[in-house]
């Protein structure tokens, strides 16, 4: 297979090219050894900034050092020893306190590619370029970053997964506008499904987000991946090329985050399973050994740990108690991901699942930036359309916050008010239809109005009780939901098994073309009330409050109006 011609590519680090000979260290877990030699570098405090060791600088000691799969720390000097092969990222995890270079569109530089011949396989997108031999010094610049404390926040983003830049034009308006200025977060992440197929989108994808003005992590999906490649080992090389080891580690605080590419590539036509692998688990137990009990592991991933929507080897990852294994003794654990674009889901994981550690094991899976398509559901006034998962939850983003070791995630809507947490629709009575309050707006037949049930809904036995449904946004188990009448005191809403979100099914039945939302699909996250009986002629209020598990309250309410007589 012809390589192309060689260059250098430092990505943020100092290096001094000179050949070094094999030294026989193999990397463990591989069929056949492969060549290797031994990366030696500094970890250096760059005082001015610059990207370049100058005189004066010191090494940084203490600071975890990988190759994907060994971990070592810098000695007192800042130097480091490791063992690399022809297809190597080789990797700083950044110390709380801290802070590595970023790059023109915010892009952490915290890693060095070595690829000398670049990618073995003529790849579709390109895939690494060649970096040329082997520097004789490969060194990692920090600064000190002393605004971070023990209390922060970050931003993050599940399957932006845009299919050419105009979804890119949309994303920033629907999303990215809404951020900017208005975020105190420290950086953001994005786990996976950064793009939808076009790998050659990295680049206005990035752009477009920078103009968040925060350093953006990242880790693949299933949809950032060179399906040209014929192994796994070769399907995110295009990736890698923009970002980097798809497997990394960084500290903010007392707060540990890992990003791991759990999309086990099957080869070209054959799809994709969720798996971490031998040697990104041994990756995992290898940096975990340099982290304190007290911690907080925060681990993104793109395909879940576990859903309950699907028992699918592509949306759960198919060898979880291997990770499991490995984070058995951790009291503090939270894990997230994306690619589920029906639902979002809160998981609380015990031994049915496998984990034996000392509290539940709290995973949860991210309402979509993209929601279920750019190009689903009704349009708003600037051409915007809805894009509402097939759960019912809107597109958005979060924001996780932190204190110590402590952590609340905070989903954001696209688009609308940040305190918008929950949509009521209600039903039942002659006719059994829903009821949308305010309708859809620009939506013909759907024009605002008022939500109305006749005198005569409650009578008999046959006819269905007129009832309140709440969607409390990427809601769960944990959460508490009540609802309240006219004032009066606030009784519990019954959490309702998996079903569709009558709000979803009804705009499904009705609107056609592009205004058309994605199919329903089972929500997670629904809470109904059967209104009571002997309410008065005239308009009544109807209160729905929730209160998720970190004690956040969100509250809506809507007006119901009854008047007399048999629709």
């Amino acid at each position: 297979m012809a390589r192309r011609s060689g260059r250098l590519i430092g990505a943020g680090i100092t290096a001094t090219v000179a050949g070094l000979g094999a030294t026989g260290l193999g990397l463990a877990g591989a069929e056949t050894a492969p060549e290797t030699e031994t990366a030696t570098g500094v970890v250096y405090e760059d005082t001015n900034r610059n990207g370049q060791r100058d005189d004066g600088e010191a090494g940084v000691p203490d600071v975890s050092v990988s190759n994907g799969r060994d971990v070592v720390r810098t000695d007192a000097q800042g130097r480091y020893h490791l063992g690399v092969d022809d297809e190597t990222v080789i990797f700083v995890s950044k110390p709380a306190g801290w802070m590595v270079p970023v790059n023109d569109v915010q892009l952490p530089q915290f890693y060095y590619k070595h690829f000398p011949d670049g990618s073995p396989y003529e790849l579709r997108y390109g895939g690494v370029e060649p970096t040329g031999p082997l520097p004789a010094s490969v060194d990692f610049p920090l600064h000190r970053d002393d605004s971070v404390d023990e209390q922060f926040s970050a931003l993050a983003f599940a399957d932006p997964q845009t299919s050419n830049t105009g979804q890119i034009d949309t994303m920033a308006i629907d999303v990215i506008a809404g951020i900017v200025g208005n975020t105190d977060a420290r950086f953001g992440l994005t786990v996976g499904d950064i793009v939808n197929d076009p790998l050659d989108l990295f680049a206005p994808h990035n752009q477009a987000v920078s103009a968040i003005g925060i350093p953006w992590w990242n880790t693949p999906g299933n949809h950032d991946q060179d399906y040209d490649a014929p192994t796994d080992a070769n399907a995110t090389d295009t990736y890698k090329e923009t970002f980097g080891p798809t497997d990394y580690s960084f500290d903010y605080g007392r707060v540990h985050f890992v990003l791991m590419d759990n999309v086990r590539h099957q080869g070209p036509d054959h799809g994709y399973i969720g798996y971490l692998n031998d040697e990104q688990l041994q990756w995992l137990q290898n940096d975990l050994r340099h982290v304190p009990a007290d911690r907080l592991i925060v681990i993104g991933t793109h395909i879940p740990l576990a859903t309950d929507a699907t028992a699918s080897d592509g949306v759960n990852t198919t060898n979880l108690t291997e990770l499991f294994d490995v984070l058995e003794d951790r009291e503090h654990v939270y894990t997230i991901s994306g690619h589920d674009t029906s639902n979002s889901w809160q998981m609380y994981m015990g031994e049915e699942h496998g984990w034996y550690g000392p509290k539940d094991f709290h995973h949860q899976v991210l309402a979509e930036v993209r929601g279920s398509g750019w190009n689903t559901g009704p349009r708003d006034s600037r051409g915007i359309q809805a894009a509402d998962m097939s759960d019912g939850n809107p597109n958005g983003h979060y924001e996780l916050f932190f204190t110590g070791n402590a952590y609340r995630a905070q989903f954001k809507p696209a688009s609308l008010p940040e305190d918008y947490q929950i949509r009521l629709t209600f039903d039942g009575g002659w006719g059994d239809e829903v009821r949308i309050p305010g309708g859809v707006s620009g939506v013909d037949g759907f024009a605002p109005g008022a939500v109305r049930f006749h005198a005569r809904d409650w009578a008999g036995s046959a006819v269905p009780r007129p009832t309140v449904t709440a969607n409390v946004f990427d809601g769960g188990s944990r959460h508490t939901v009540e609802v309240s009448v006219d004032g009066g005191r606030f009784v519990p809403m019954t959490h309702l098994a998996p079903q569709n979100d009558p709000y979803v099914s009804v705009l499904r039945s009705t609107l056609t073309g592009s205004l058309r939302p994605a199919a329903p699909e089972p929500s997670s996250h629904l809470w109904s009330y059967e209104l009571p009986r002997g309410l008065r002629l005239g308009e009544h209020t109807v209160t729905v409050r929730s209160t998720d598990p970190y004690g956040k309250v969100s509250t809506t309410d809507e007006t119901v109006t009854v008047v007399d007589g048999r629709p």
